[in-house]
Formats: structure tokens, C-alpha cells, sequence
């Protein structure tokens, strides 16, 4: 009579066994070219959506002040005044704003985190970039590069726009309000901002592109949505919108050349920062 032997696998739980340890993981989630573009729409509409909640909330808030005042003197309360307070307030457009941008940018960083968990830190596309670069010498070669792409831009917008005056909403808000409020919209605009447009536009939308098209080519389709989608900030003025879209190309090079979407956001902020210093340096305080 023959015996088992201790190195086979006998038994149908043993075949079960073997057959579980052959089937392959299921492949990690990533953005298509409609995931990516609709994580931009998603960031805008979600942009739209906080500043009406956080205007109403705002206004709310001074309606129960106002209430509870002319409470106290057995007043009725003005409602007007309220409205018009908030109109005519130049303050009050950069607090929606901060409040605004931050909120967004906490939750798309939560969603994509939730959404594609596996591409997060992944260093090649379709990963998002968000480790660490190999050579740490390319941040302050981004933040040179930062600059220059702002030279170049500017120049490029200077000849385009011709006498046509570029206004951006930022920048025309900056120069109403007191250094205090401005520092705080500087911060918005150089630590916040650049982070989630490169999660939305070089983590998600480039990744979304590349997985139907060249690289090549996805960085620069991602470039030129990049671009169009600030027509809203320049009144939609086109002049500005080729800058932005060297500064997108830019931007998706330096992501895929380093294998991380830190750089990019390094030069992001550096450019952000050099234009800041335009509304400290060209504008009177109030």
C-alpha cells in the first residue's frame, strides 16, 4: 500500500488552496480621460457651490448680530444695511474666498485620496506623484524655473493683450484691501492654491489623459484645460490663457521628468509667490 506523501497537496481543500494562491489581484483603480475631466469640473462646481453656502452663511450670522442688537434697543433689524454692508465691504470677498478655496481643496484632496487610494503616491503615471523626488537639488530648480516661466509669460500676455488691460480677480481684490487681508490671501494663493490644482490638473486629469492618449499629448491637452479654465478669473480675456499654457506644459514636463508632483507644486508656488509680490510692491496699502 502506497502512503501519502508530505509534499503534495491532496484533497479538495488542498486544490482549493492552490487554486486561490494563482488568481491575480484585481488591478488598482485608475482615473480615465472622463474621471479626469470630471474631477475638474467637480473642483470648480464644488468652488461655486462653497462660496454661495459660505455667503449665505456669512450673512446669516450678521443677521442674527443684527437681530439680537435691535433686540436689545426693541428695534427692528435692518436687513438692508446688512446687504449693503457686505457689497461694499472689500474685506468680505477675500475671507469667502480663503474660506472657499481651503474648504475645496481639504475635500478633493479627501475624495481623490477615497477614490484612487493606490495612485496616490505612485511615482509614474497613472500614480499622482505625490512622493518624494529623487534628487532633491530639482525644488530650487523649480522655483528657478518659476520665475522665468512667469517672465516669459508675462511677456507673452504684454504681447497679445496689446493696450488691452489683463485684470485677474485675485489681483484686483488684493489692491482694495489693507496688507493684513492681503498676507492672507497671499498664503491662500501660494501654499493652498498650487497644491490642489496639481492634484486636480498634473495628479489626476494628466494620469486621466495618458491612459487614452501619448504622453505628449496629455500633457498638453492637460495644459490647455489648465489654461481655459482661468478665462473666468481674466473677465475672459483670452490674452492671458497661452501663459498659462506654457506654464501647464511646464508643469506636466517637470512632473513626469521627476516622478513626483512635488516639484511641480514647488514651481507652482514660486510662480504664484513672484506675482504676489506685485500687489506688495505695485499697490498702495489701504
Amino acid at each position: 500500500m502506497d502512503l501519502p506523501t508530505g509534499d503534495k497537496a491532496s484533497g479538495p481543500h488542498g486544490d482549493a488552496l492552490a487554486e486561490d494562491m494563482m488568481i491575480p489581484a484585481p488591478p488598482a483603480k485608475r482615473p480615465g480621460v472622463w474621471g479626469g475631466l470630471g474631477t475638474v469640473a467637480l473642483y470648480f462646481l464644488l468652488q461655486f457651490g462653497l462660496s454661495i453656502l459660505v455667503g449665505g452663511a456669512i450673512a446669516f450670522a450678521l443677521a442674527l448680530k443684527a437681530g439680537f442688537n435691535a433686540g436689545l434697543h426693541h428695534q427692528r433689524p435692518d436687513m438692508k444695511s446688512i446687504v449693503q454692508m457686505m457689497r461694499s465691504n472689500p474685506d468680505m470677498p477675500i475671507v469667502i474666498t480663503v474660506i472657499t478655496i481651503a474648504a475645496a481643496a481639504v475635500i478633493m484632496a479627501l475624495l481623490i485620496r477615497q477614490f484612487w487610494p493606490a495612485q496616490w503616491s505612485r511615482a509614474d503615471l497613472p500614480g499622482f506623484g505625490l512622493a518624494k523626488p529623487a534628487n532633491q537639488a530639482v525644488y530650487p530648480a523649480a522655483i528657478i524655473l518659476g520665475f522665468i516661466v512667469l517672465l516669459l509669460g508675462g511677456a507673452i500676455t504684454h504681447l497679445l493683450a496689446g493696450h488691452h488691460p489683463v485684470h485677474q480677480d485675485v489681483a484686483v481684490m488684493a489692491g482694495k484691501v489693507s496688507p493684513d487681508m492681503r498676507i492672507l490671501l497671499a498664503l491662500l494663493v501660494v501654499c493652498v492654491a498650487p497644491f490642489v490644482e496639481e492634484l486636480v490638473f498634473r495628479g489626476v486629469l494628466l494620469s486621466g489623459l495618458a491612459s487614452r492618449m501619448r504622453i505628449g499629448w496629455a500633457m498638453l491637452v492637460s495644459a490647455i484645460v489648465f489654461g481655459c479654465v482661468h478665462l473666468p478669473d481674466f473677465k475672459f480675456a483670452w490674452y492671458p490663457v497661452p501663459a498659462l499654457i506654457l506654464l501647464g506644459v511646464v508643469l506636466a514636463w517637470l512632473r513626469v521628468r521627476t516622478r513626483s508632483l512635488w516639484p511641480s507644486i514647488t514651481l507652482h508656488a514660486a510662480n504664484n509667490f513672484f506675482a504676489v509680490l506685485g500687489w506688495f510692491l505695485l499697490t498702495k496699502p489701504h
